[in-house]
């Protein structure tokens, strides 16, 4: 018997290991870009560590990936292609397009992508390098978000709220008004019920019910608000301005759950250790509170800003881009603590991003 197992283990051990090697786990591995290089750092979110350097075509202005296809795509703002790299077979290719891409959006079934660019709108499928379709009639800055169950694309044009609806299965399409004048980029909470944005002529936060097809709530806010934030629950709303000041708001009755104070110039707004924490970064804080009771906020010193923030899927984990440093932000929230940082071997880390994480509603 033990001659049978003997080889059955090793098979097993050496399919793990070639399972790790292409990073297919999509709620393990994070993806690393330099802002100064074409490097890519792979870092093993489970021991935190950085595990593999990888190699990218162009330094990227946006980086999606697709564990499903493993797949990275990348563009870099400058030039009319689609770029990249196949995780499995350890491939380079491009794809040509007509326009400059600004800003890419996989489909929640990690085969399909929307790309923007300048007044362009196009659906991609990356791996066959195929246009799948054109969306007519927009006009930039436009924002770009699925709701969770890839049913509809919200497409909002940034300068006035106007936004549409593009049912993605047969192509039909609607439209509503997302908030008045300039407006940030549109937010979906995880249940696609509710659609929202930051409207800035008078710094308040605009939430549309869309099962309902009627206003939520309009959120005032003491000065300039950032993009808001919804739990994966979809249970709370978060909410800050740039003088520190915020606020969460319960997602069903619209009322106000508690107040919150956070730095000024506030960047990300995240959640987690099962939505019971929340999370706001500023210039020189990481500010952690309890969503539903008003206790104080803990704050953590920061030497630079944070950039991209990413909370992984079992939501008990925090890891960050920061200025001016090569390394990882990393903070445990369940433990209310900051653990070491990890050593990138990048000049500046830019763009962090996992097949899976706890942020669902961005």
């Amino acid at each position: 018997m033990k001659k049978i197992l003997l080889p059955l283990t090793f098979a097993l051990s050496a399919q793990v290991s070639a399972e790790e090697q292409r990073y297919v786990d999509g709620a393990r591995w994070a993806f690393v870009s330099d802002a100064a290089s074409t490097k890519l750092a792979v870092v093993d979110t489970f021991t935190q560590k950085h595990v593999d350097t990888l190699s990218l075509s162009a330094i990227p202005t946006e980086l999606e990936v697709s564990d499903l296809q493993d797949l990275l795509v990348y563009i870099d703002g400058k030039t009319p292609s689609l770029y990249m790299y196949d995780l499995a077979n350890e491939k380079h290719t491009e794809m040509p397009l007509s326009f400059v891409p600004n800003q890419i959006v996989f489909h929640p079934d990690g085969a399909q992508l929307a790309v923007g660019g300048n007044d362009a709108l196009v659906f991609v499928m990356p791996l066959d390098k195929k246009i799948m379709g054109t969306f007519e009639d927009v006009d930039s800055p436009f924002s770009l978000n699925f709701d969770n169950g890839g049913y509809n694309l919200y497409v909002t044009e940034q300068d006035s709220g106007n936004t549409f609806v593009y049912r993605f299965h047969d192509g039909h399409r609607s439209q509503m008004q997302l908030g008045e004048g300039r407006v940030s980029e549109i937010t979906l909470s995880p249940d696609a019920r509710l659609g929202m944005v930051a409207q800035y002529k008078d710094n308040s936060v605009y939430v549309r019910d869309l099962f309902m097809d009627a206003e939520f709530g309009k959120f005032e806010m003491p000065a300039t608000p950032h993009r808001p934030y919804v739990s994966s629950d979809s249970e709370h709303i978060i909410l800050a301005a740039d003088d520190g000041n915020g606020v969460v708001i319960n997602a069903w009755s619209g009322e106000k759950v508690r107040d919150i104070k956070v730095g000024a110039n506030p960047g990300a707004l995240r959640s987690g250790w099962l939505e019971t924490i929340g999370i706001v970064s500023s210039d020189s804080a990481l500010s952690v509170f309890d969503i539903a009771q008003s206790t104080p906020e803990k704050t953590v010193a920061l030497n630079a800003p944070l950039e991209d923030v990413v909370v992984v899927s079992d939501s008990k984990t925090l890891f960050a881009t920061q200025e001016k440093s090569s390394s990882l932000f990393v903070y445990d929230i369940r433990t209310a603590a900051q653990l070491s940082s990890i050593e990138t071997g990048l000049t500046q880390p830019r763009h962090m991003v996992m097949g899976i994480t706890n942020t669902i509603c961005h």
